[in-house]
């Protein structure tokens, strides 16, 4: 959360009109799934299914790819946001799926970064105002989260090569950008209950509520560079040993599991403390899901070894399947739907600068 914030470039990467919805991605999974979504370690094949350009990693980072309204947007650029990108995705996606992932995320950006350059200019000729409280409540907040390995704000910032000012310059552009958005949307009228039963009876499958678990974890991922046998046998040994003894640590209540998995876990989630949120069955990788599926409450379990590395895992709740009732889910499924009238409407807005916007394409 610390990096999306601090660097400016980093937010580029959520599309426009999802990212600047006053309804959020929270409000969207929780419609759609009555559990918190998890980290999926087996990505499914369907999201890399579509064919895709090959990723140009190796051309001239300067080459400008796009020119909008007389404003380049260079190779640079777009690769830069795909590093970080792919940081996100370490562990989550098998190695032998990136390919198709970095093309795809080029493309993405790419046209992200044409949104952006159009909803910037627009929010510069709206005028529109953010104070200085504002974006001082907003660093508080800041402050408040845990910073990456322990480091204190000012430490942090450091590591990212970024300053205070920076930081306050940015919010106060994201700030002036999710105000003007709001404006388009204020119109846009919120989903009715009427709405909301009508999506919830044409849509039984998305209130199913399968056997799940709700679990954390900690990755110690394999080097992949690695070919030769020996060399990577002796890396799993040493990664296991590595883990067996942060297990024992945590087992003699050294160090919590939560503490453990940001300091050690290779995953995104580490971030989170480990947390994977609540998963059914069929959405982990099999040795994950059985781990996961046979241990006991707050049990710290053995190693497991998956295609991604060696994991421990701490299972804290389980739930029975059946099915999420409407008066459940009823303000989700409103708070979904109003989300999703909110996003078309940015969407049209956004369409509407595209029609009248210059923009050319100069490299592939």
């Amino acid at each position: 959360m610390f990096n999306n914030l601090v660097k400016k470039k980093f937010m580029l990467i959520i599309p426009v009109a999802a990212a600047l919805t006053l309804a959020g991605c929270k409000e969207e999974e929780a419609a759609s799934v009555p559990t918190p979504e998890p980290v999926d370690l087996a990505a499914t094949e369907d999201l890399f299914a579509a064919p895709v350009k090959a990723n140009p990693l190796t051309s001239d980072p300067s080459s400008v790819i796009v020119r909008v309204n007389g404003e380049d947007i260079t190779r640079g650029e777009i690769l830069e946001l795909m590093n970080v990108a792919m940081q996100q995705f370490a562990g989550r996606v098998p190695p032998q799926q990136m390919q198709a992932l970095q093309g795809q995320m080029y493309e993405q950006i790419k046209n992200d970064l044409i949104s952006k350059k159009l909803i910037d200019a627009a929010v510069a000729e709206a005028g529109i105002e953010v104070t200085e409280e504002e974006v001082m409540e907003a660093i508080e907040t800041i402050k408040a989260q845990p910073m990456p390995n322990g480091m204190t704000f000012e430490a942090a910032l450091a590591a990212q090569g970024t300053t205070l000012e920076e930081v306050k310059k940015n919010i106060a552009t994201e700030m002036a950008t999710r105000k003007f958005i709001e404006s388009k949307t204020e119109g846009v009228a919120e989903a009715t209950e009427a709405e909301a039963k009508e999506f919830y009876d044409s849509n039984p499958d998305r209130f199913k509520k399968p056997e799940g678990v709700t679990a954390s974890h900690i990755l110690l991922t394999f080097d992949d560079s690695l070919t030769n046998e020996v060399e990577i046998a002796a890396m799993k040994a040493e990664k296991k040993a590595e883990l067996e003894k942060v297990r024992g640590e945590i087992i003699a209540g050294n160090i919590t599991f939560e503490d453990a998995a940001q300091a050690h876990s290779g995953c995104p989630s580490a971030a989170q403390g480990g947390s994977l949120g609540t998963f059914g069955k069929g959405q982990m990788v099999p040795p994950f899901e059985i781990a996961a599926f046979t241990q006991e409450i707050d049990e710290v379990g053995d190693v497991v070894e998956t295609q991604f590395g060696y994991h421990v895992i701490k299972v804290t709740e389980r739930t029975e399947e059946g099915v999420v009732s409407f008066e459940e889910s009823q303000e989700q499924i409103i708070a979904f739907l109003s989300g999703q009238k909110k996003q078309e409407a940015v969407q049209d807005f956004i369409k509407s600068l595209r029609d009248v916007a210059t923009i050319e394409e100069i490299a592939m």
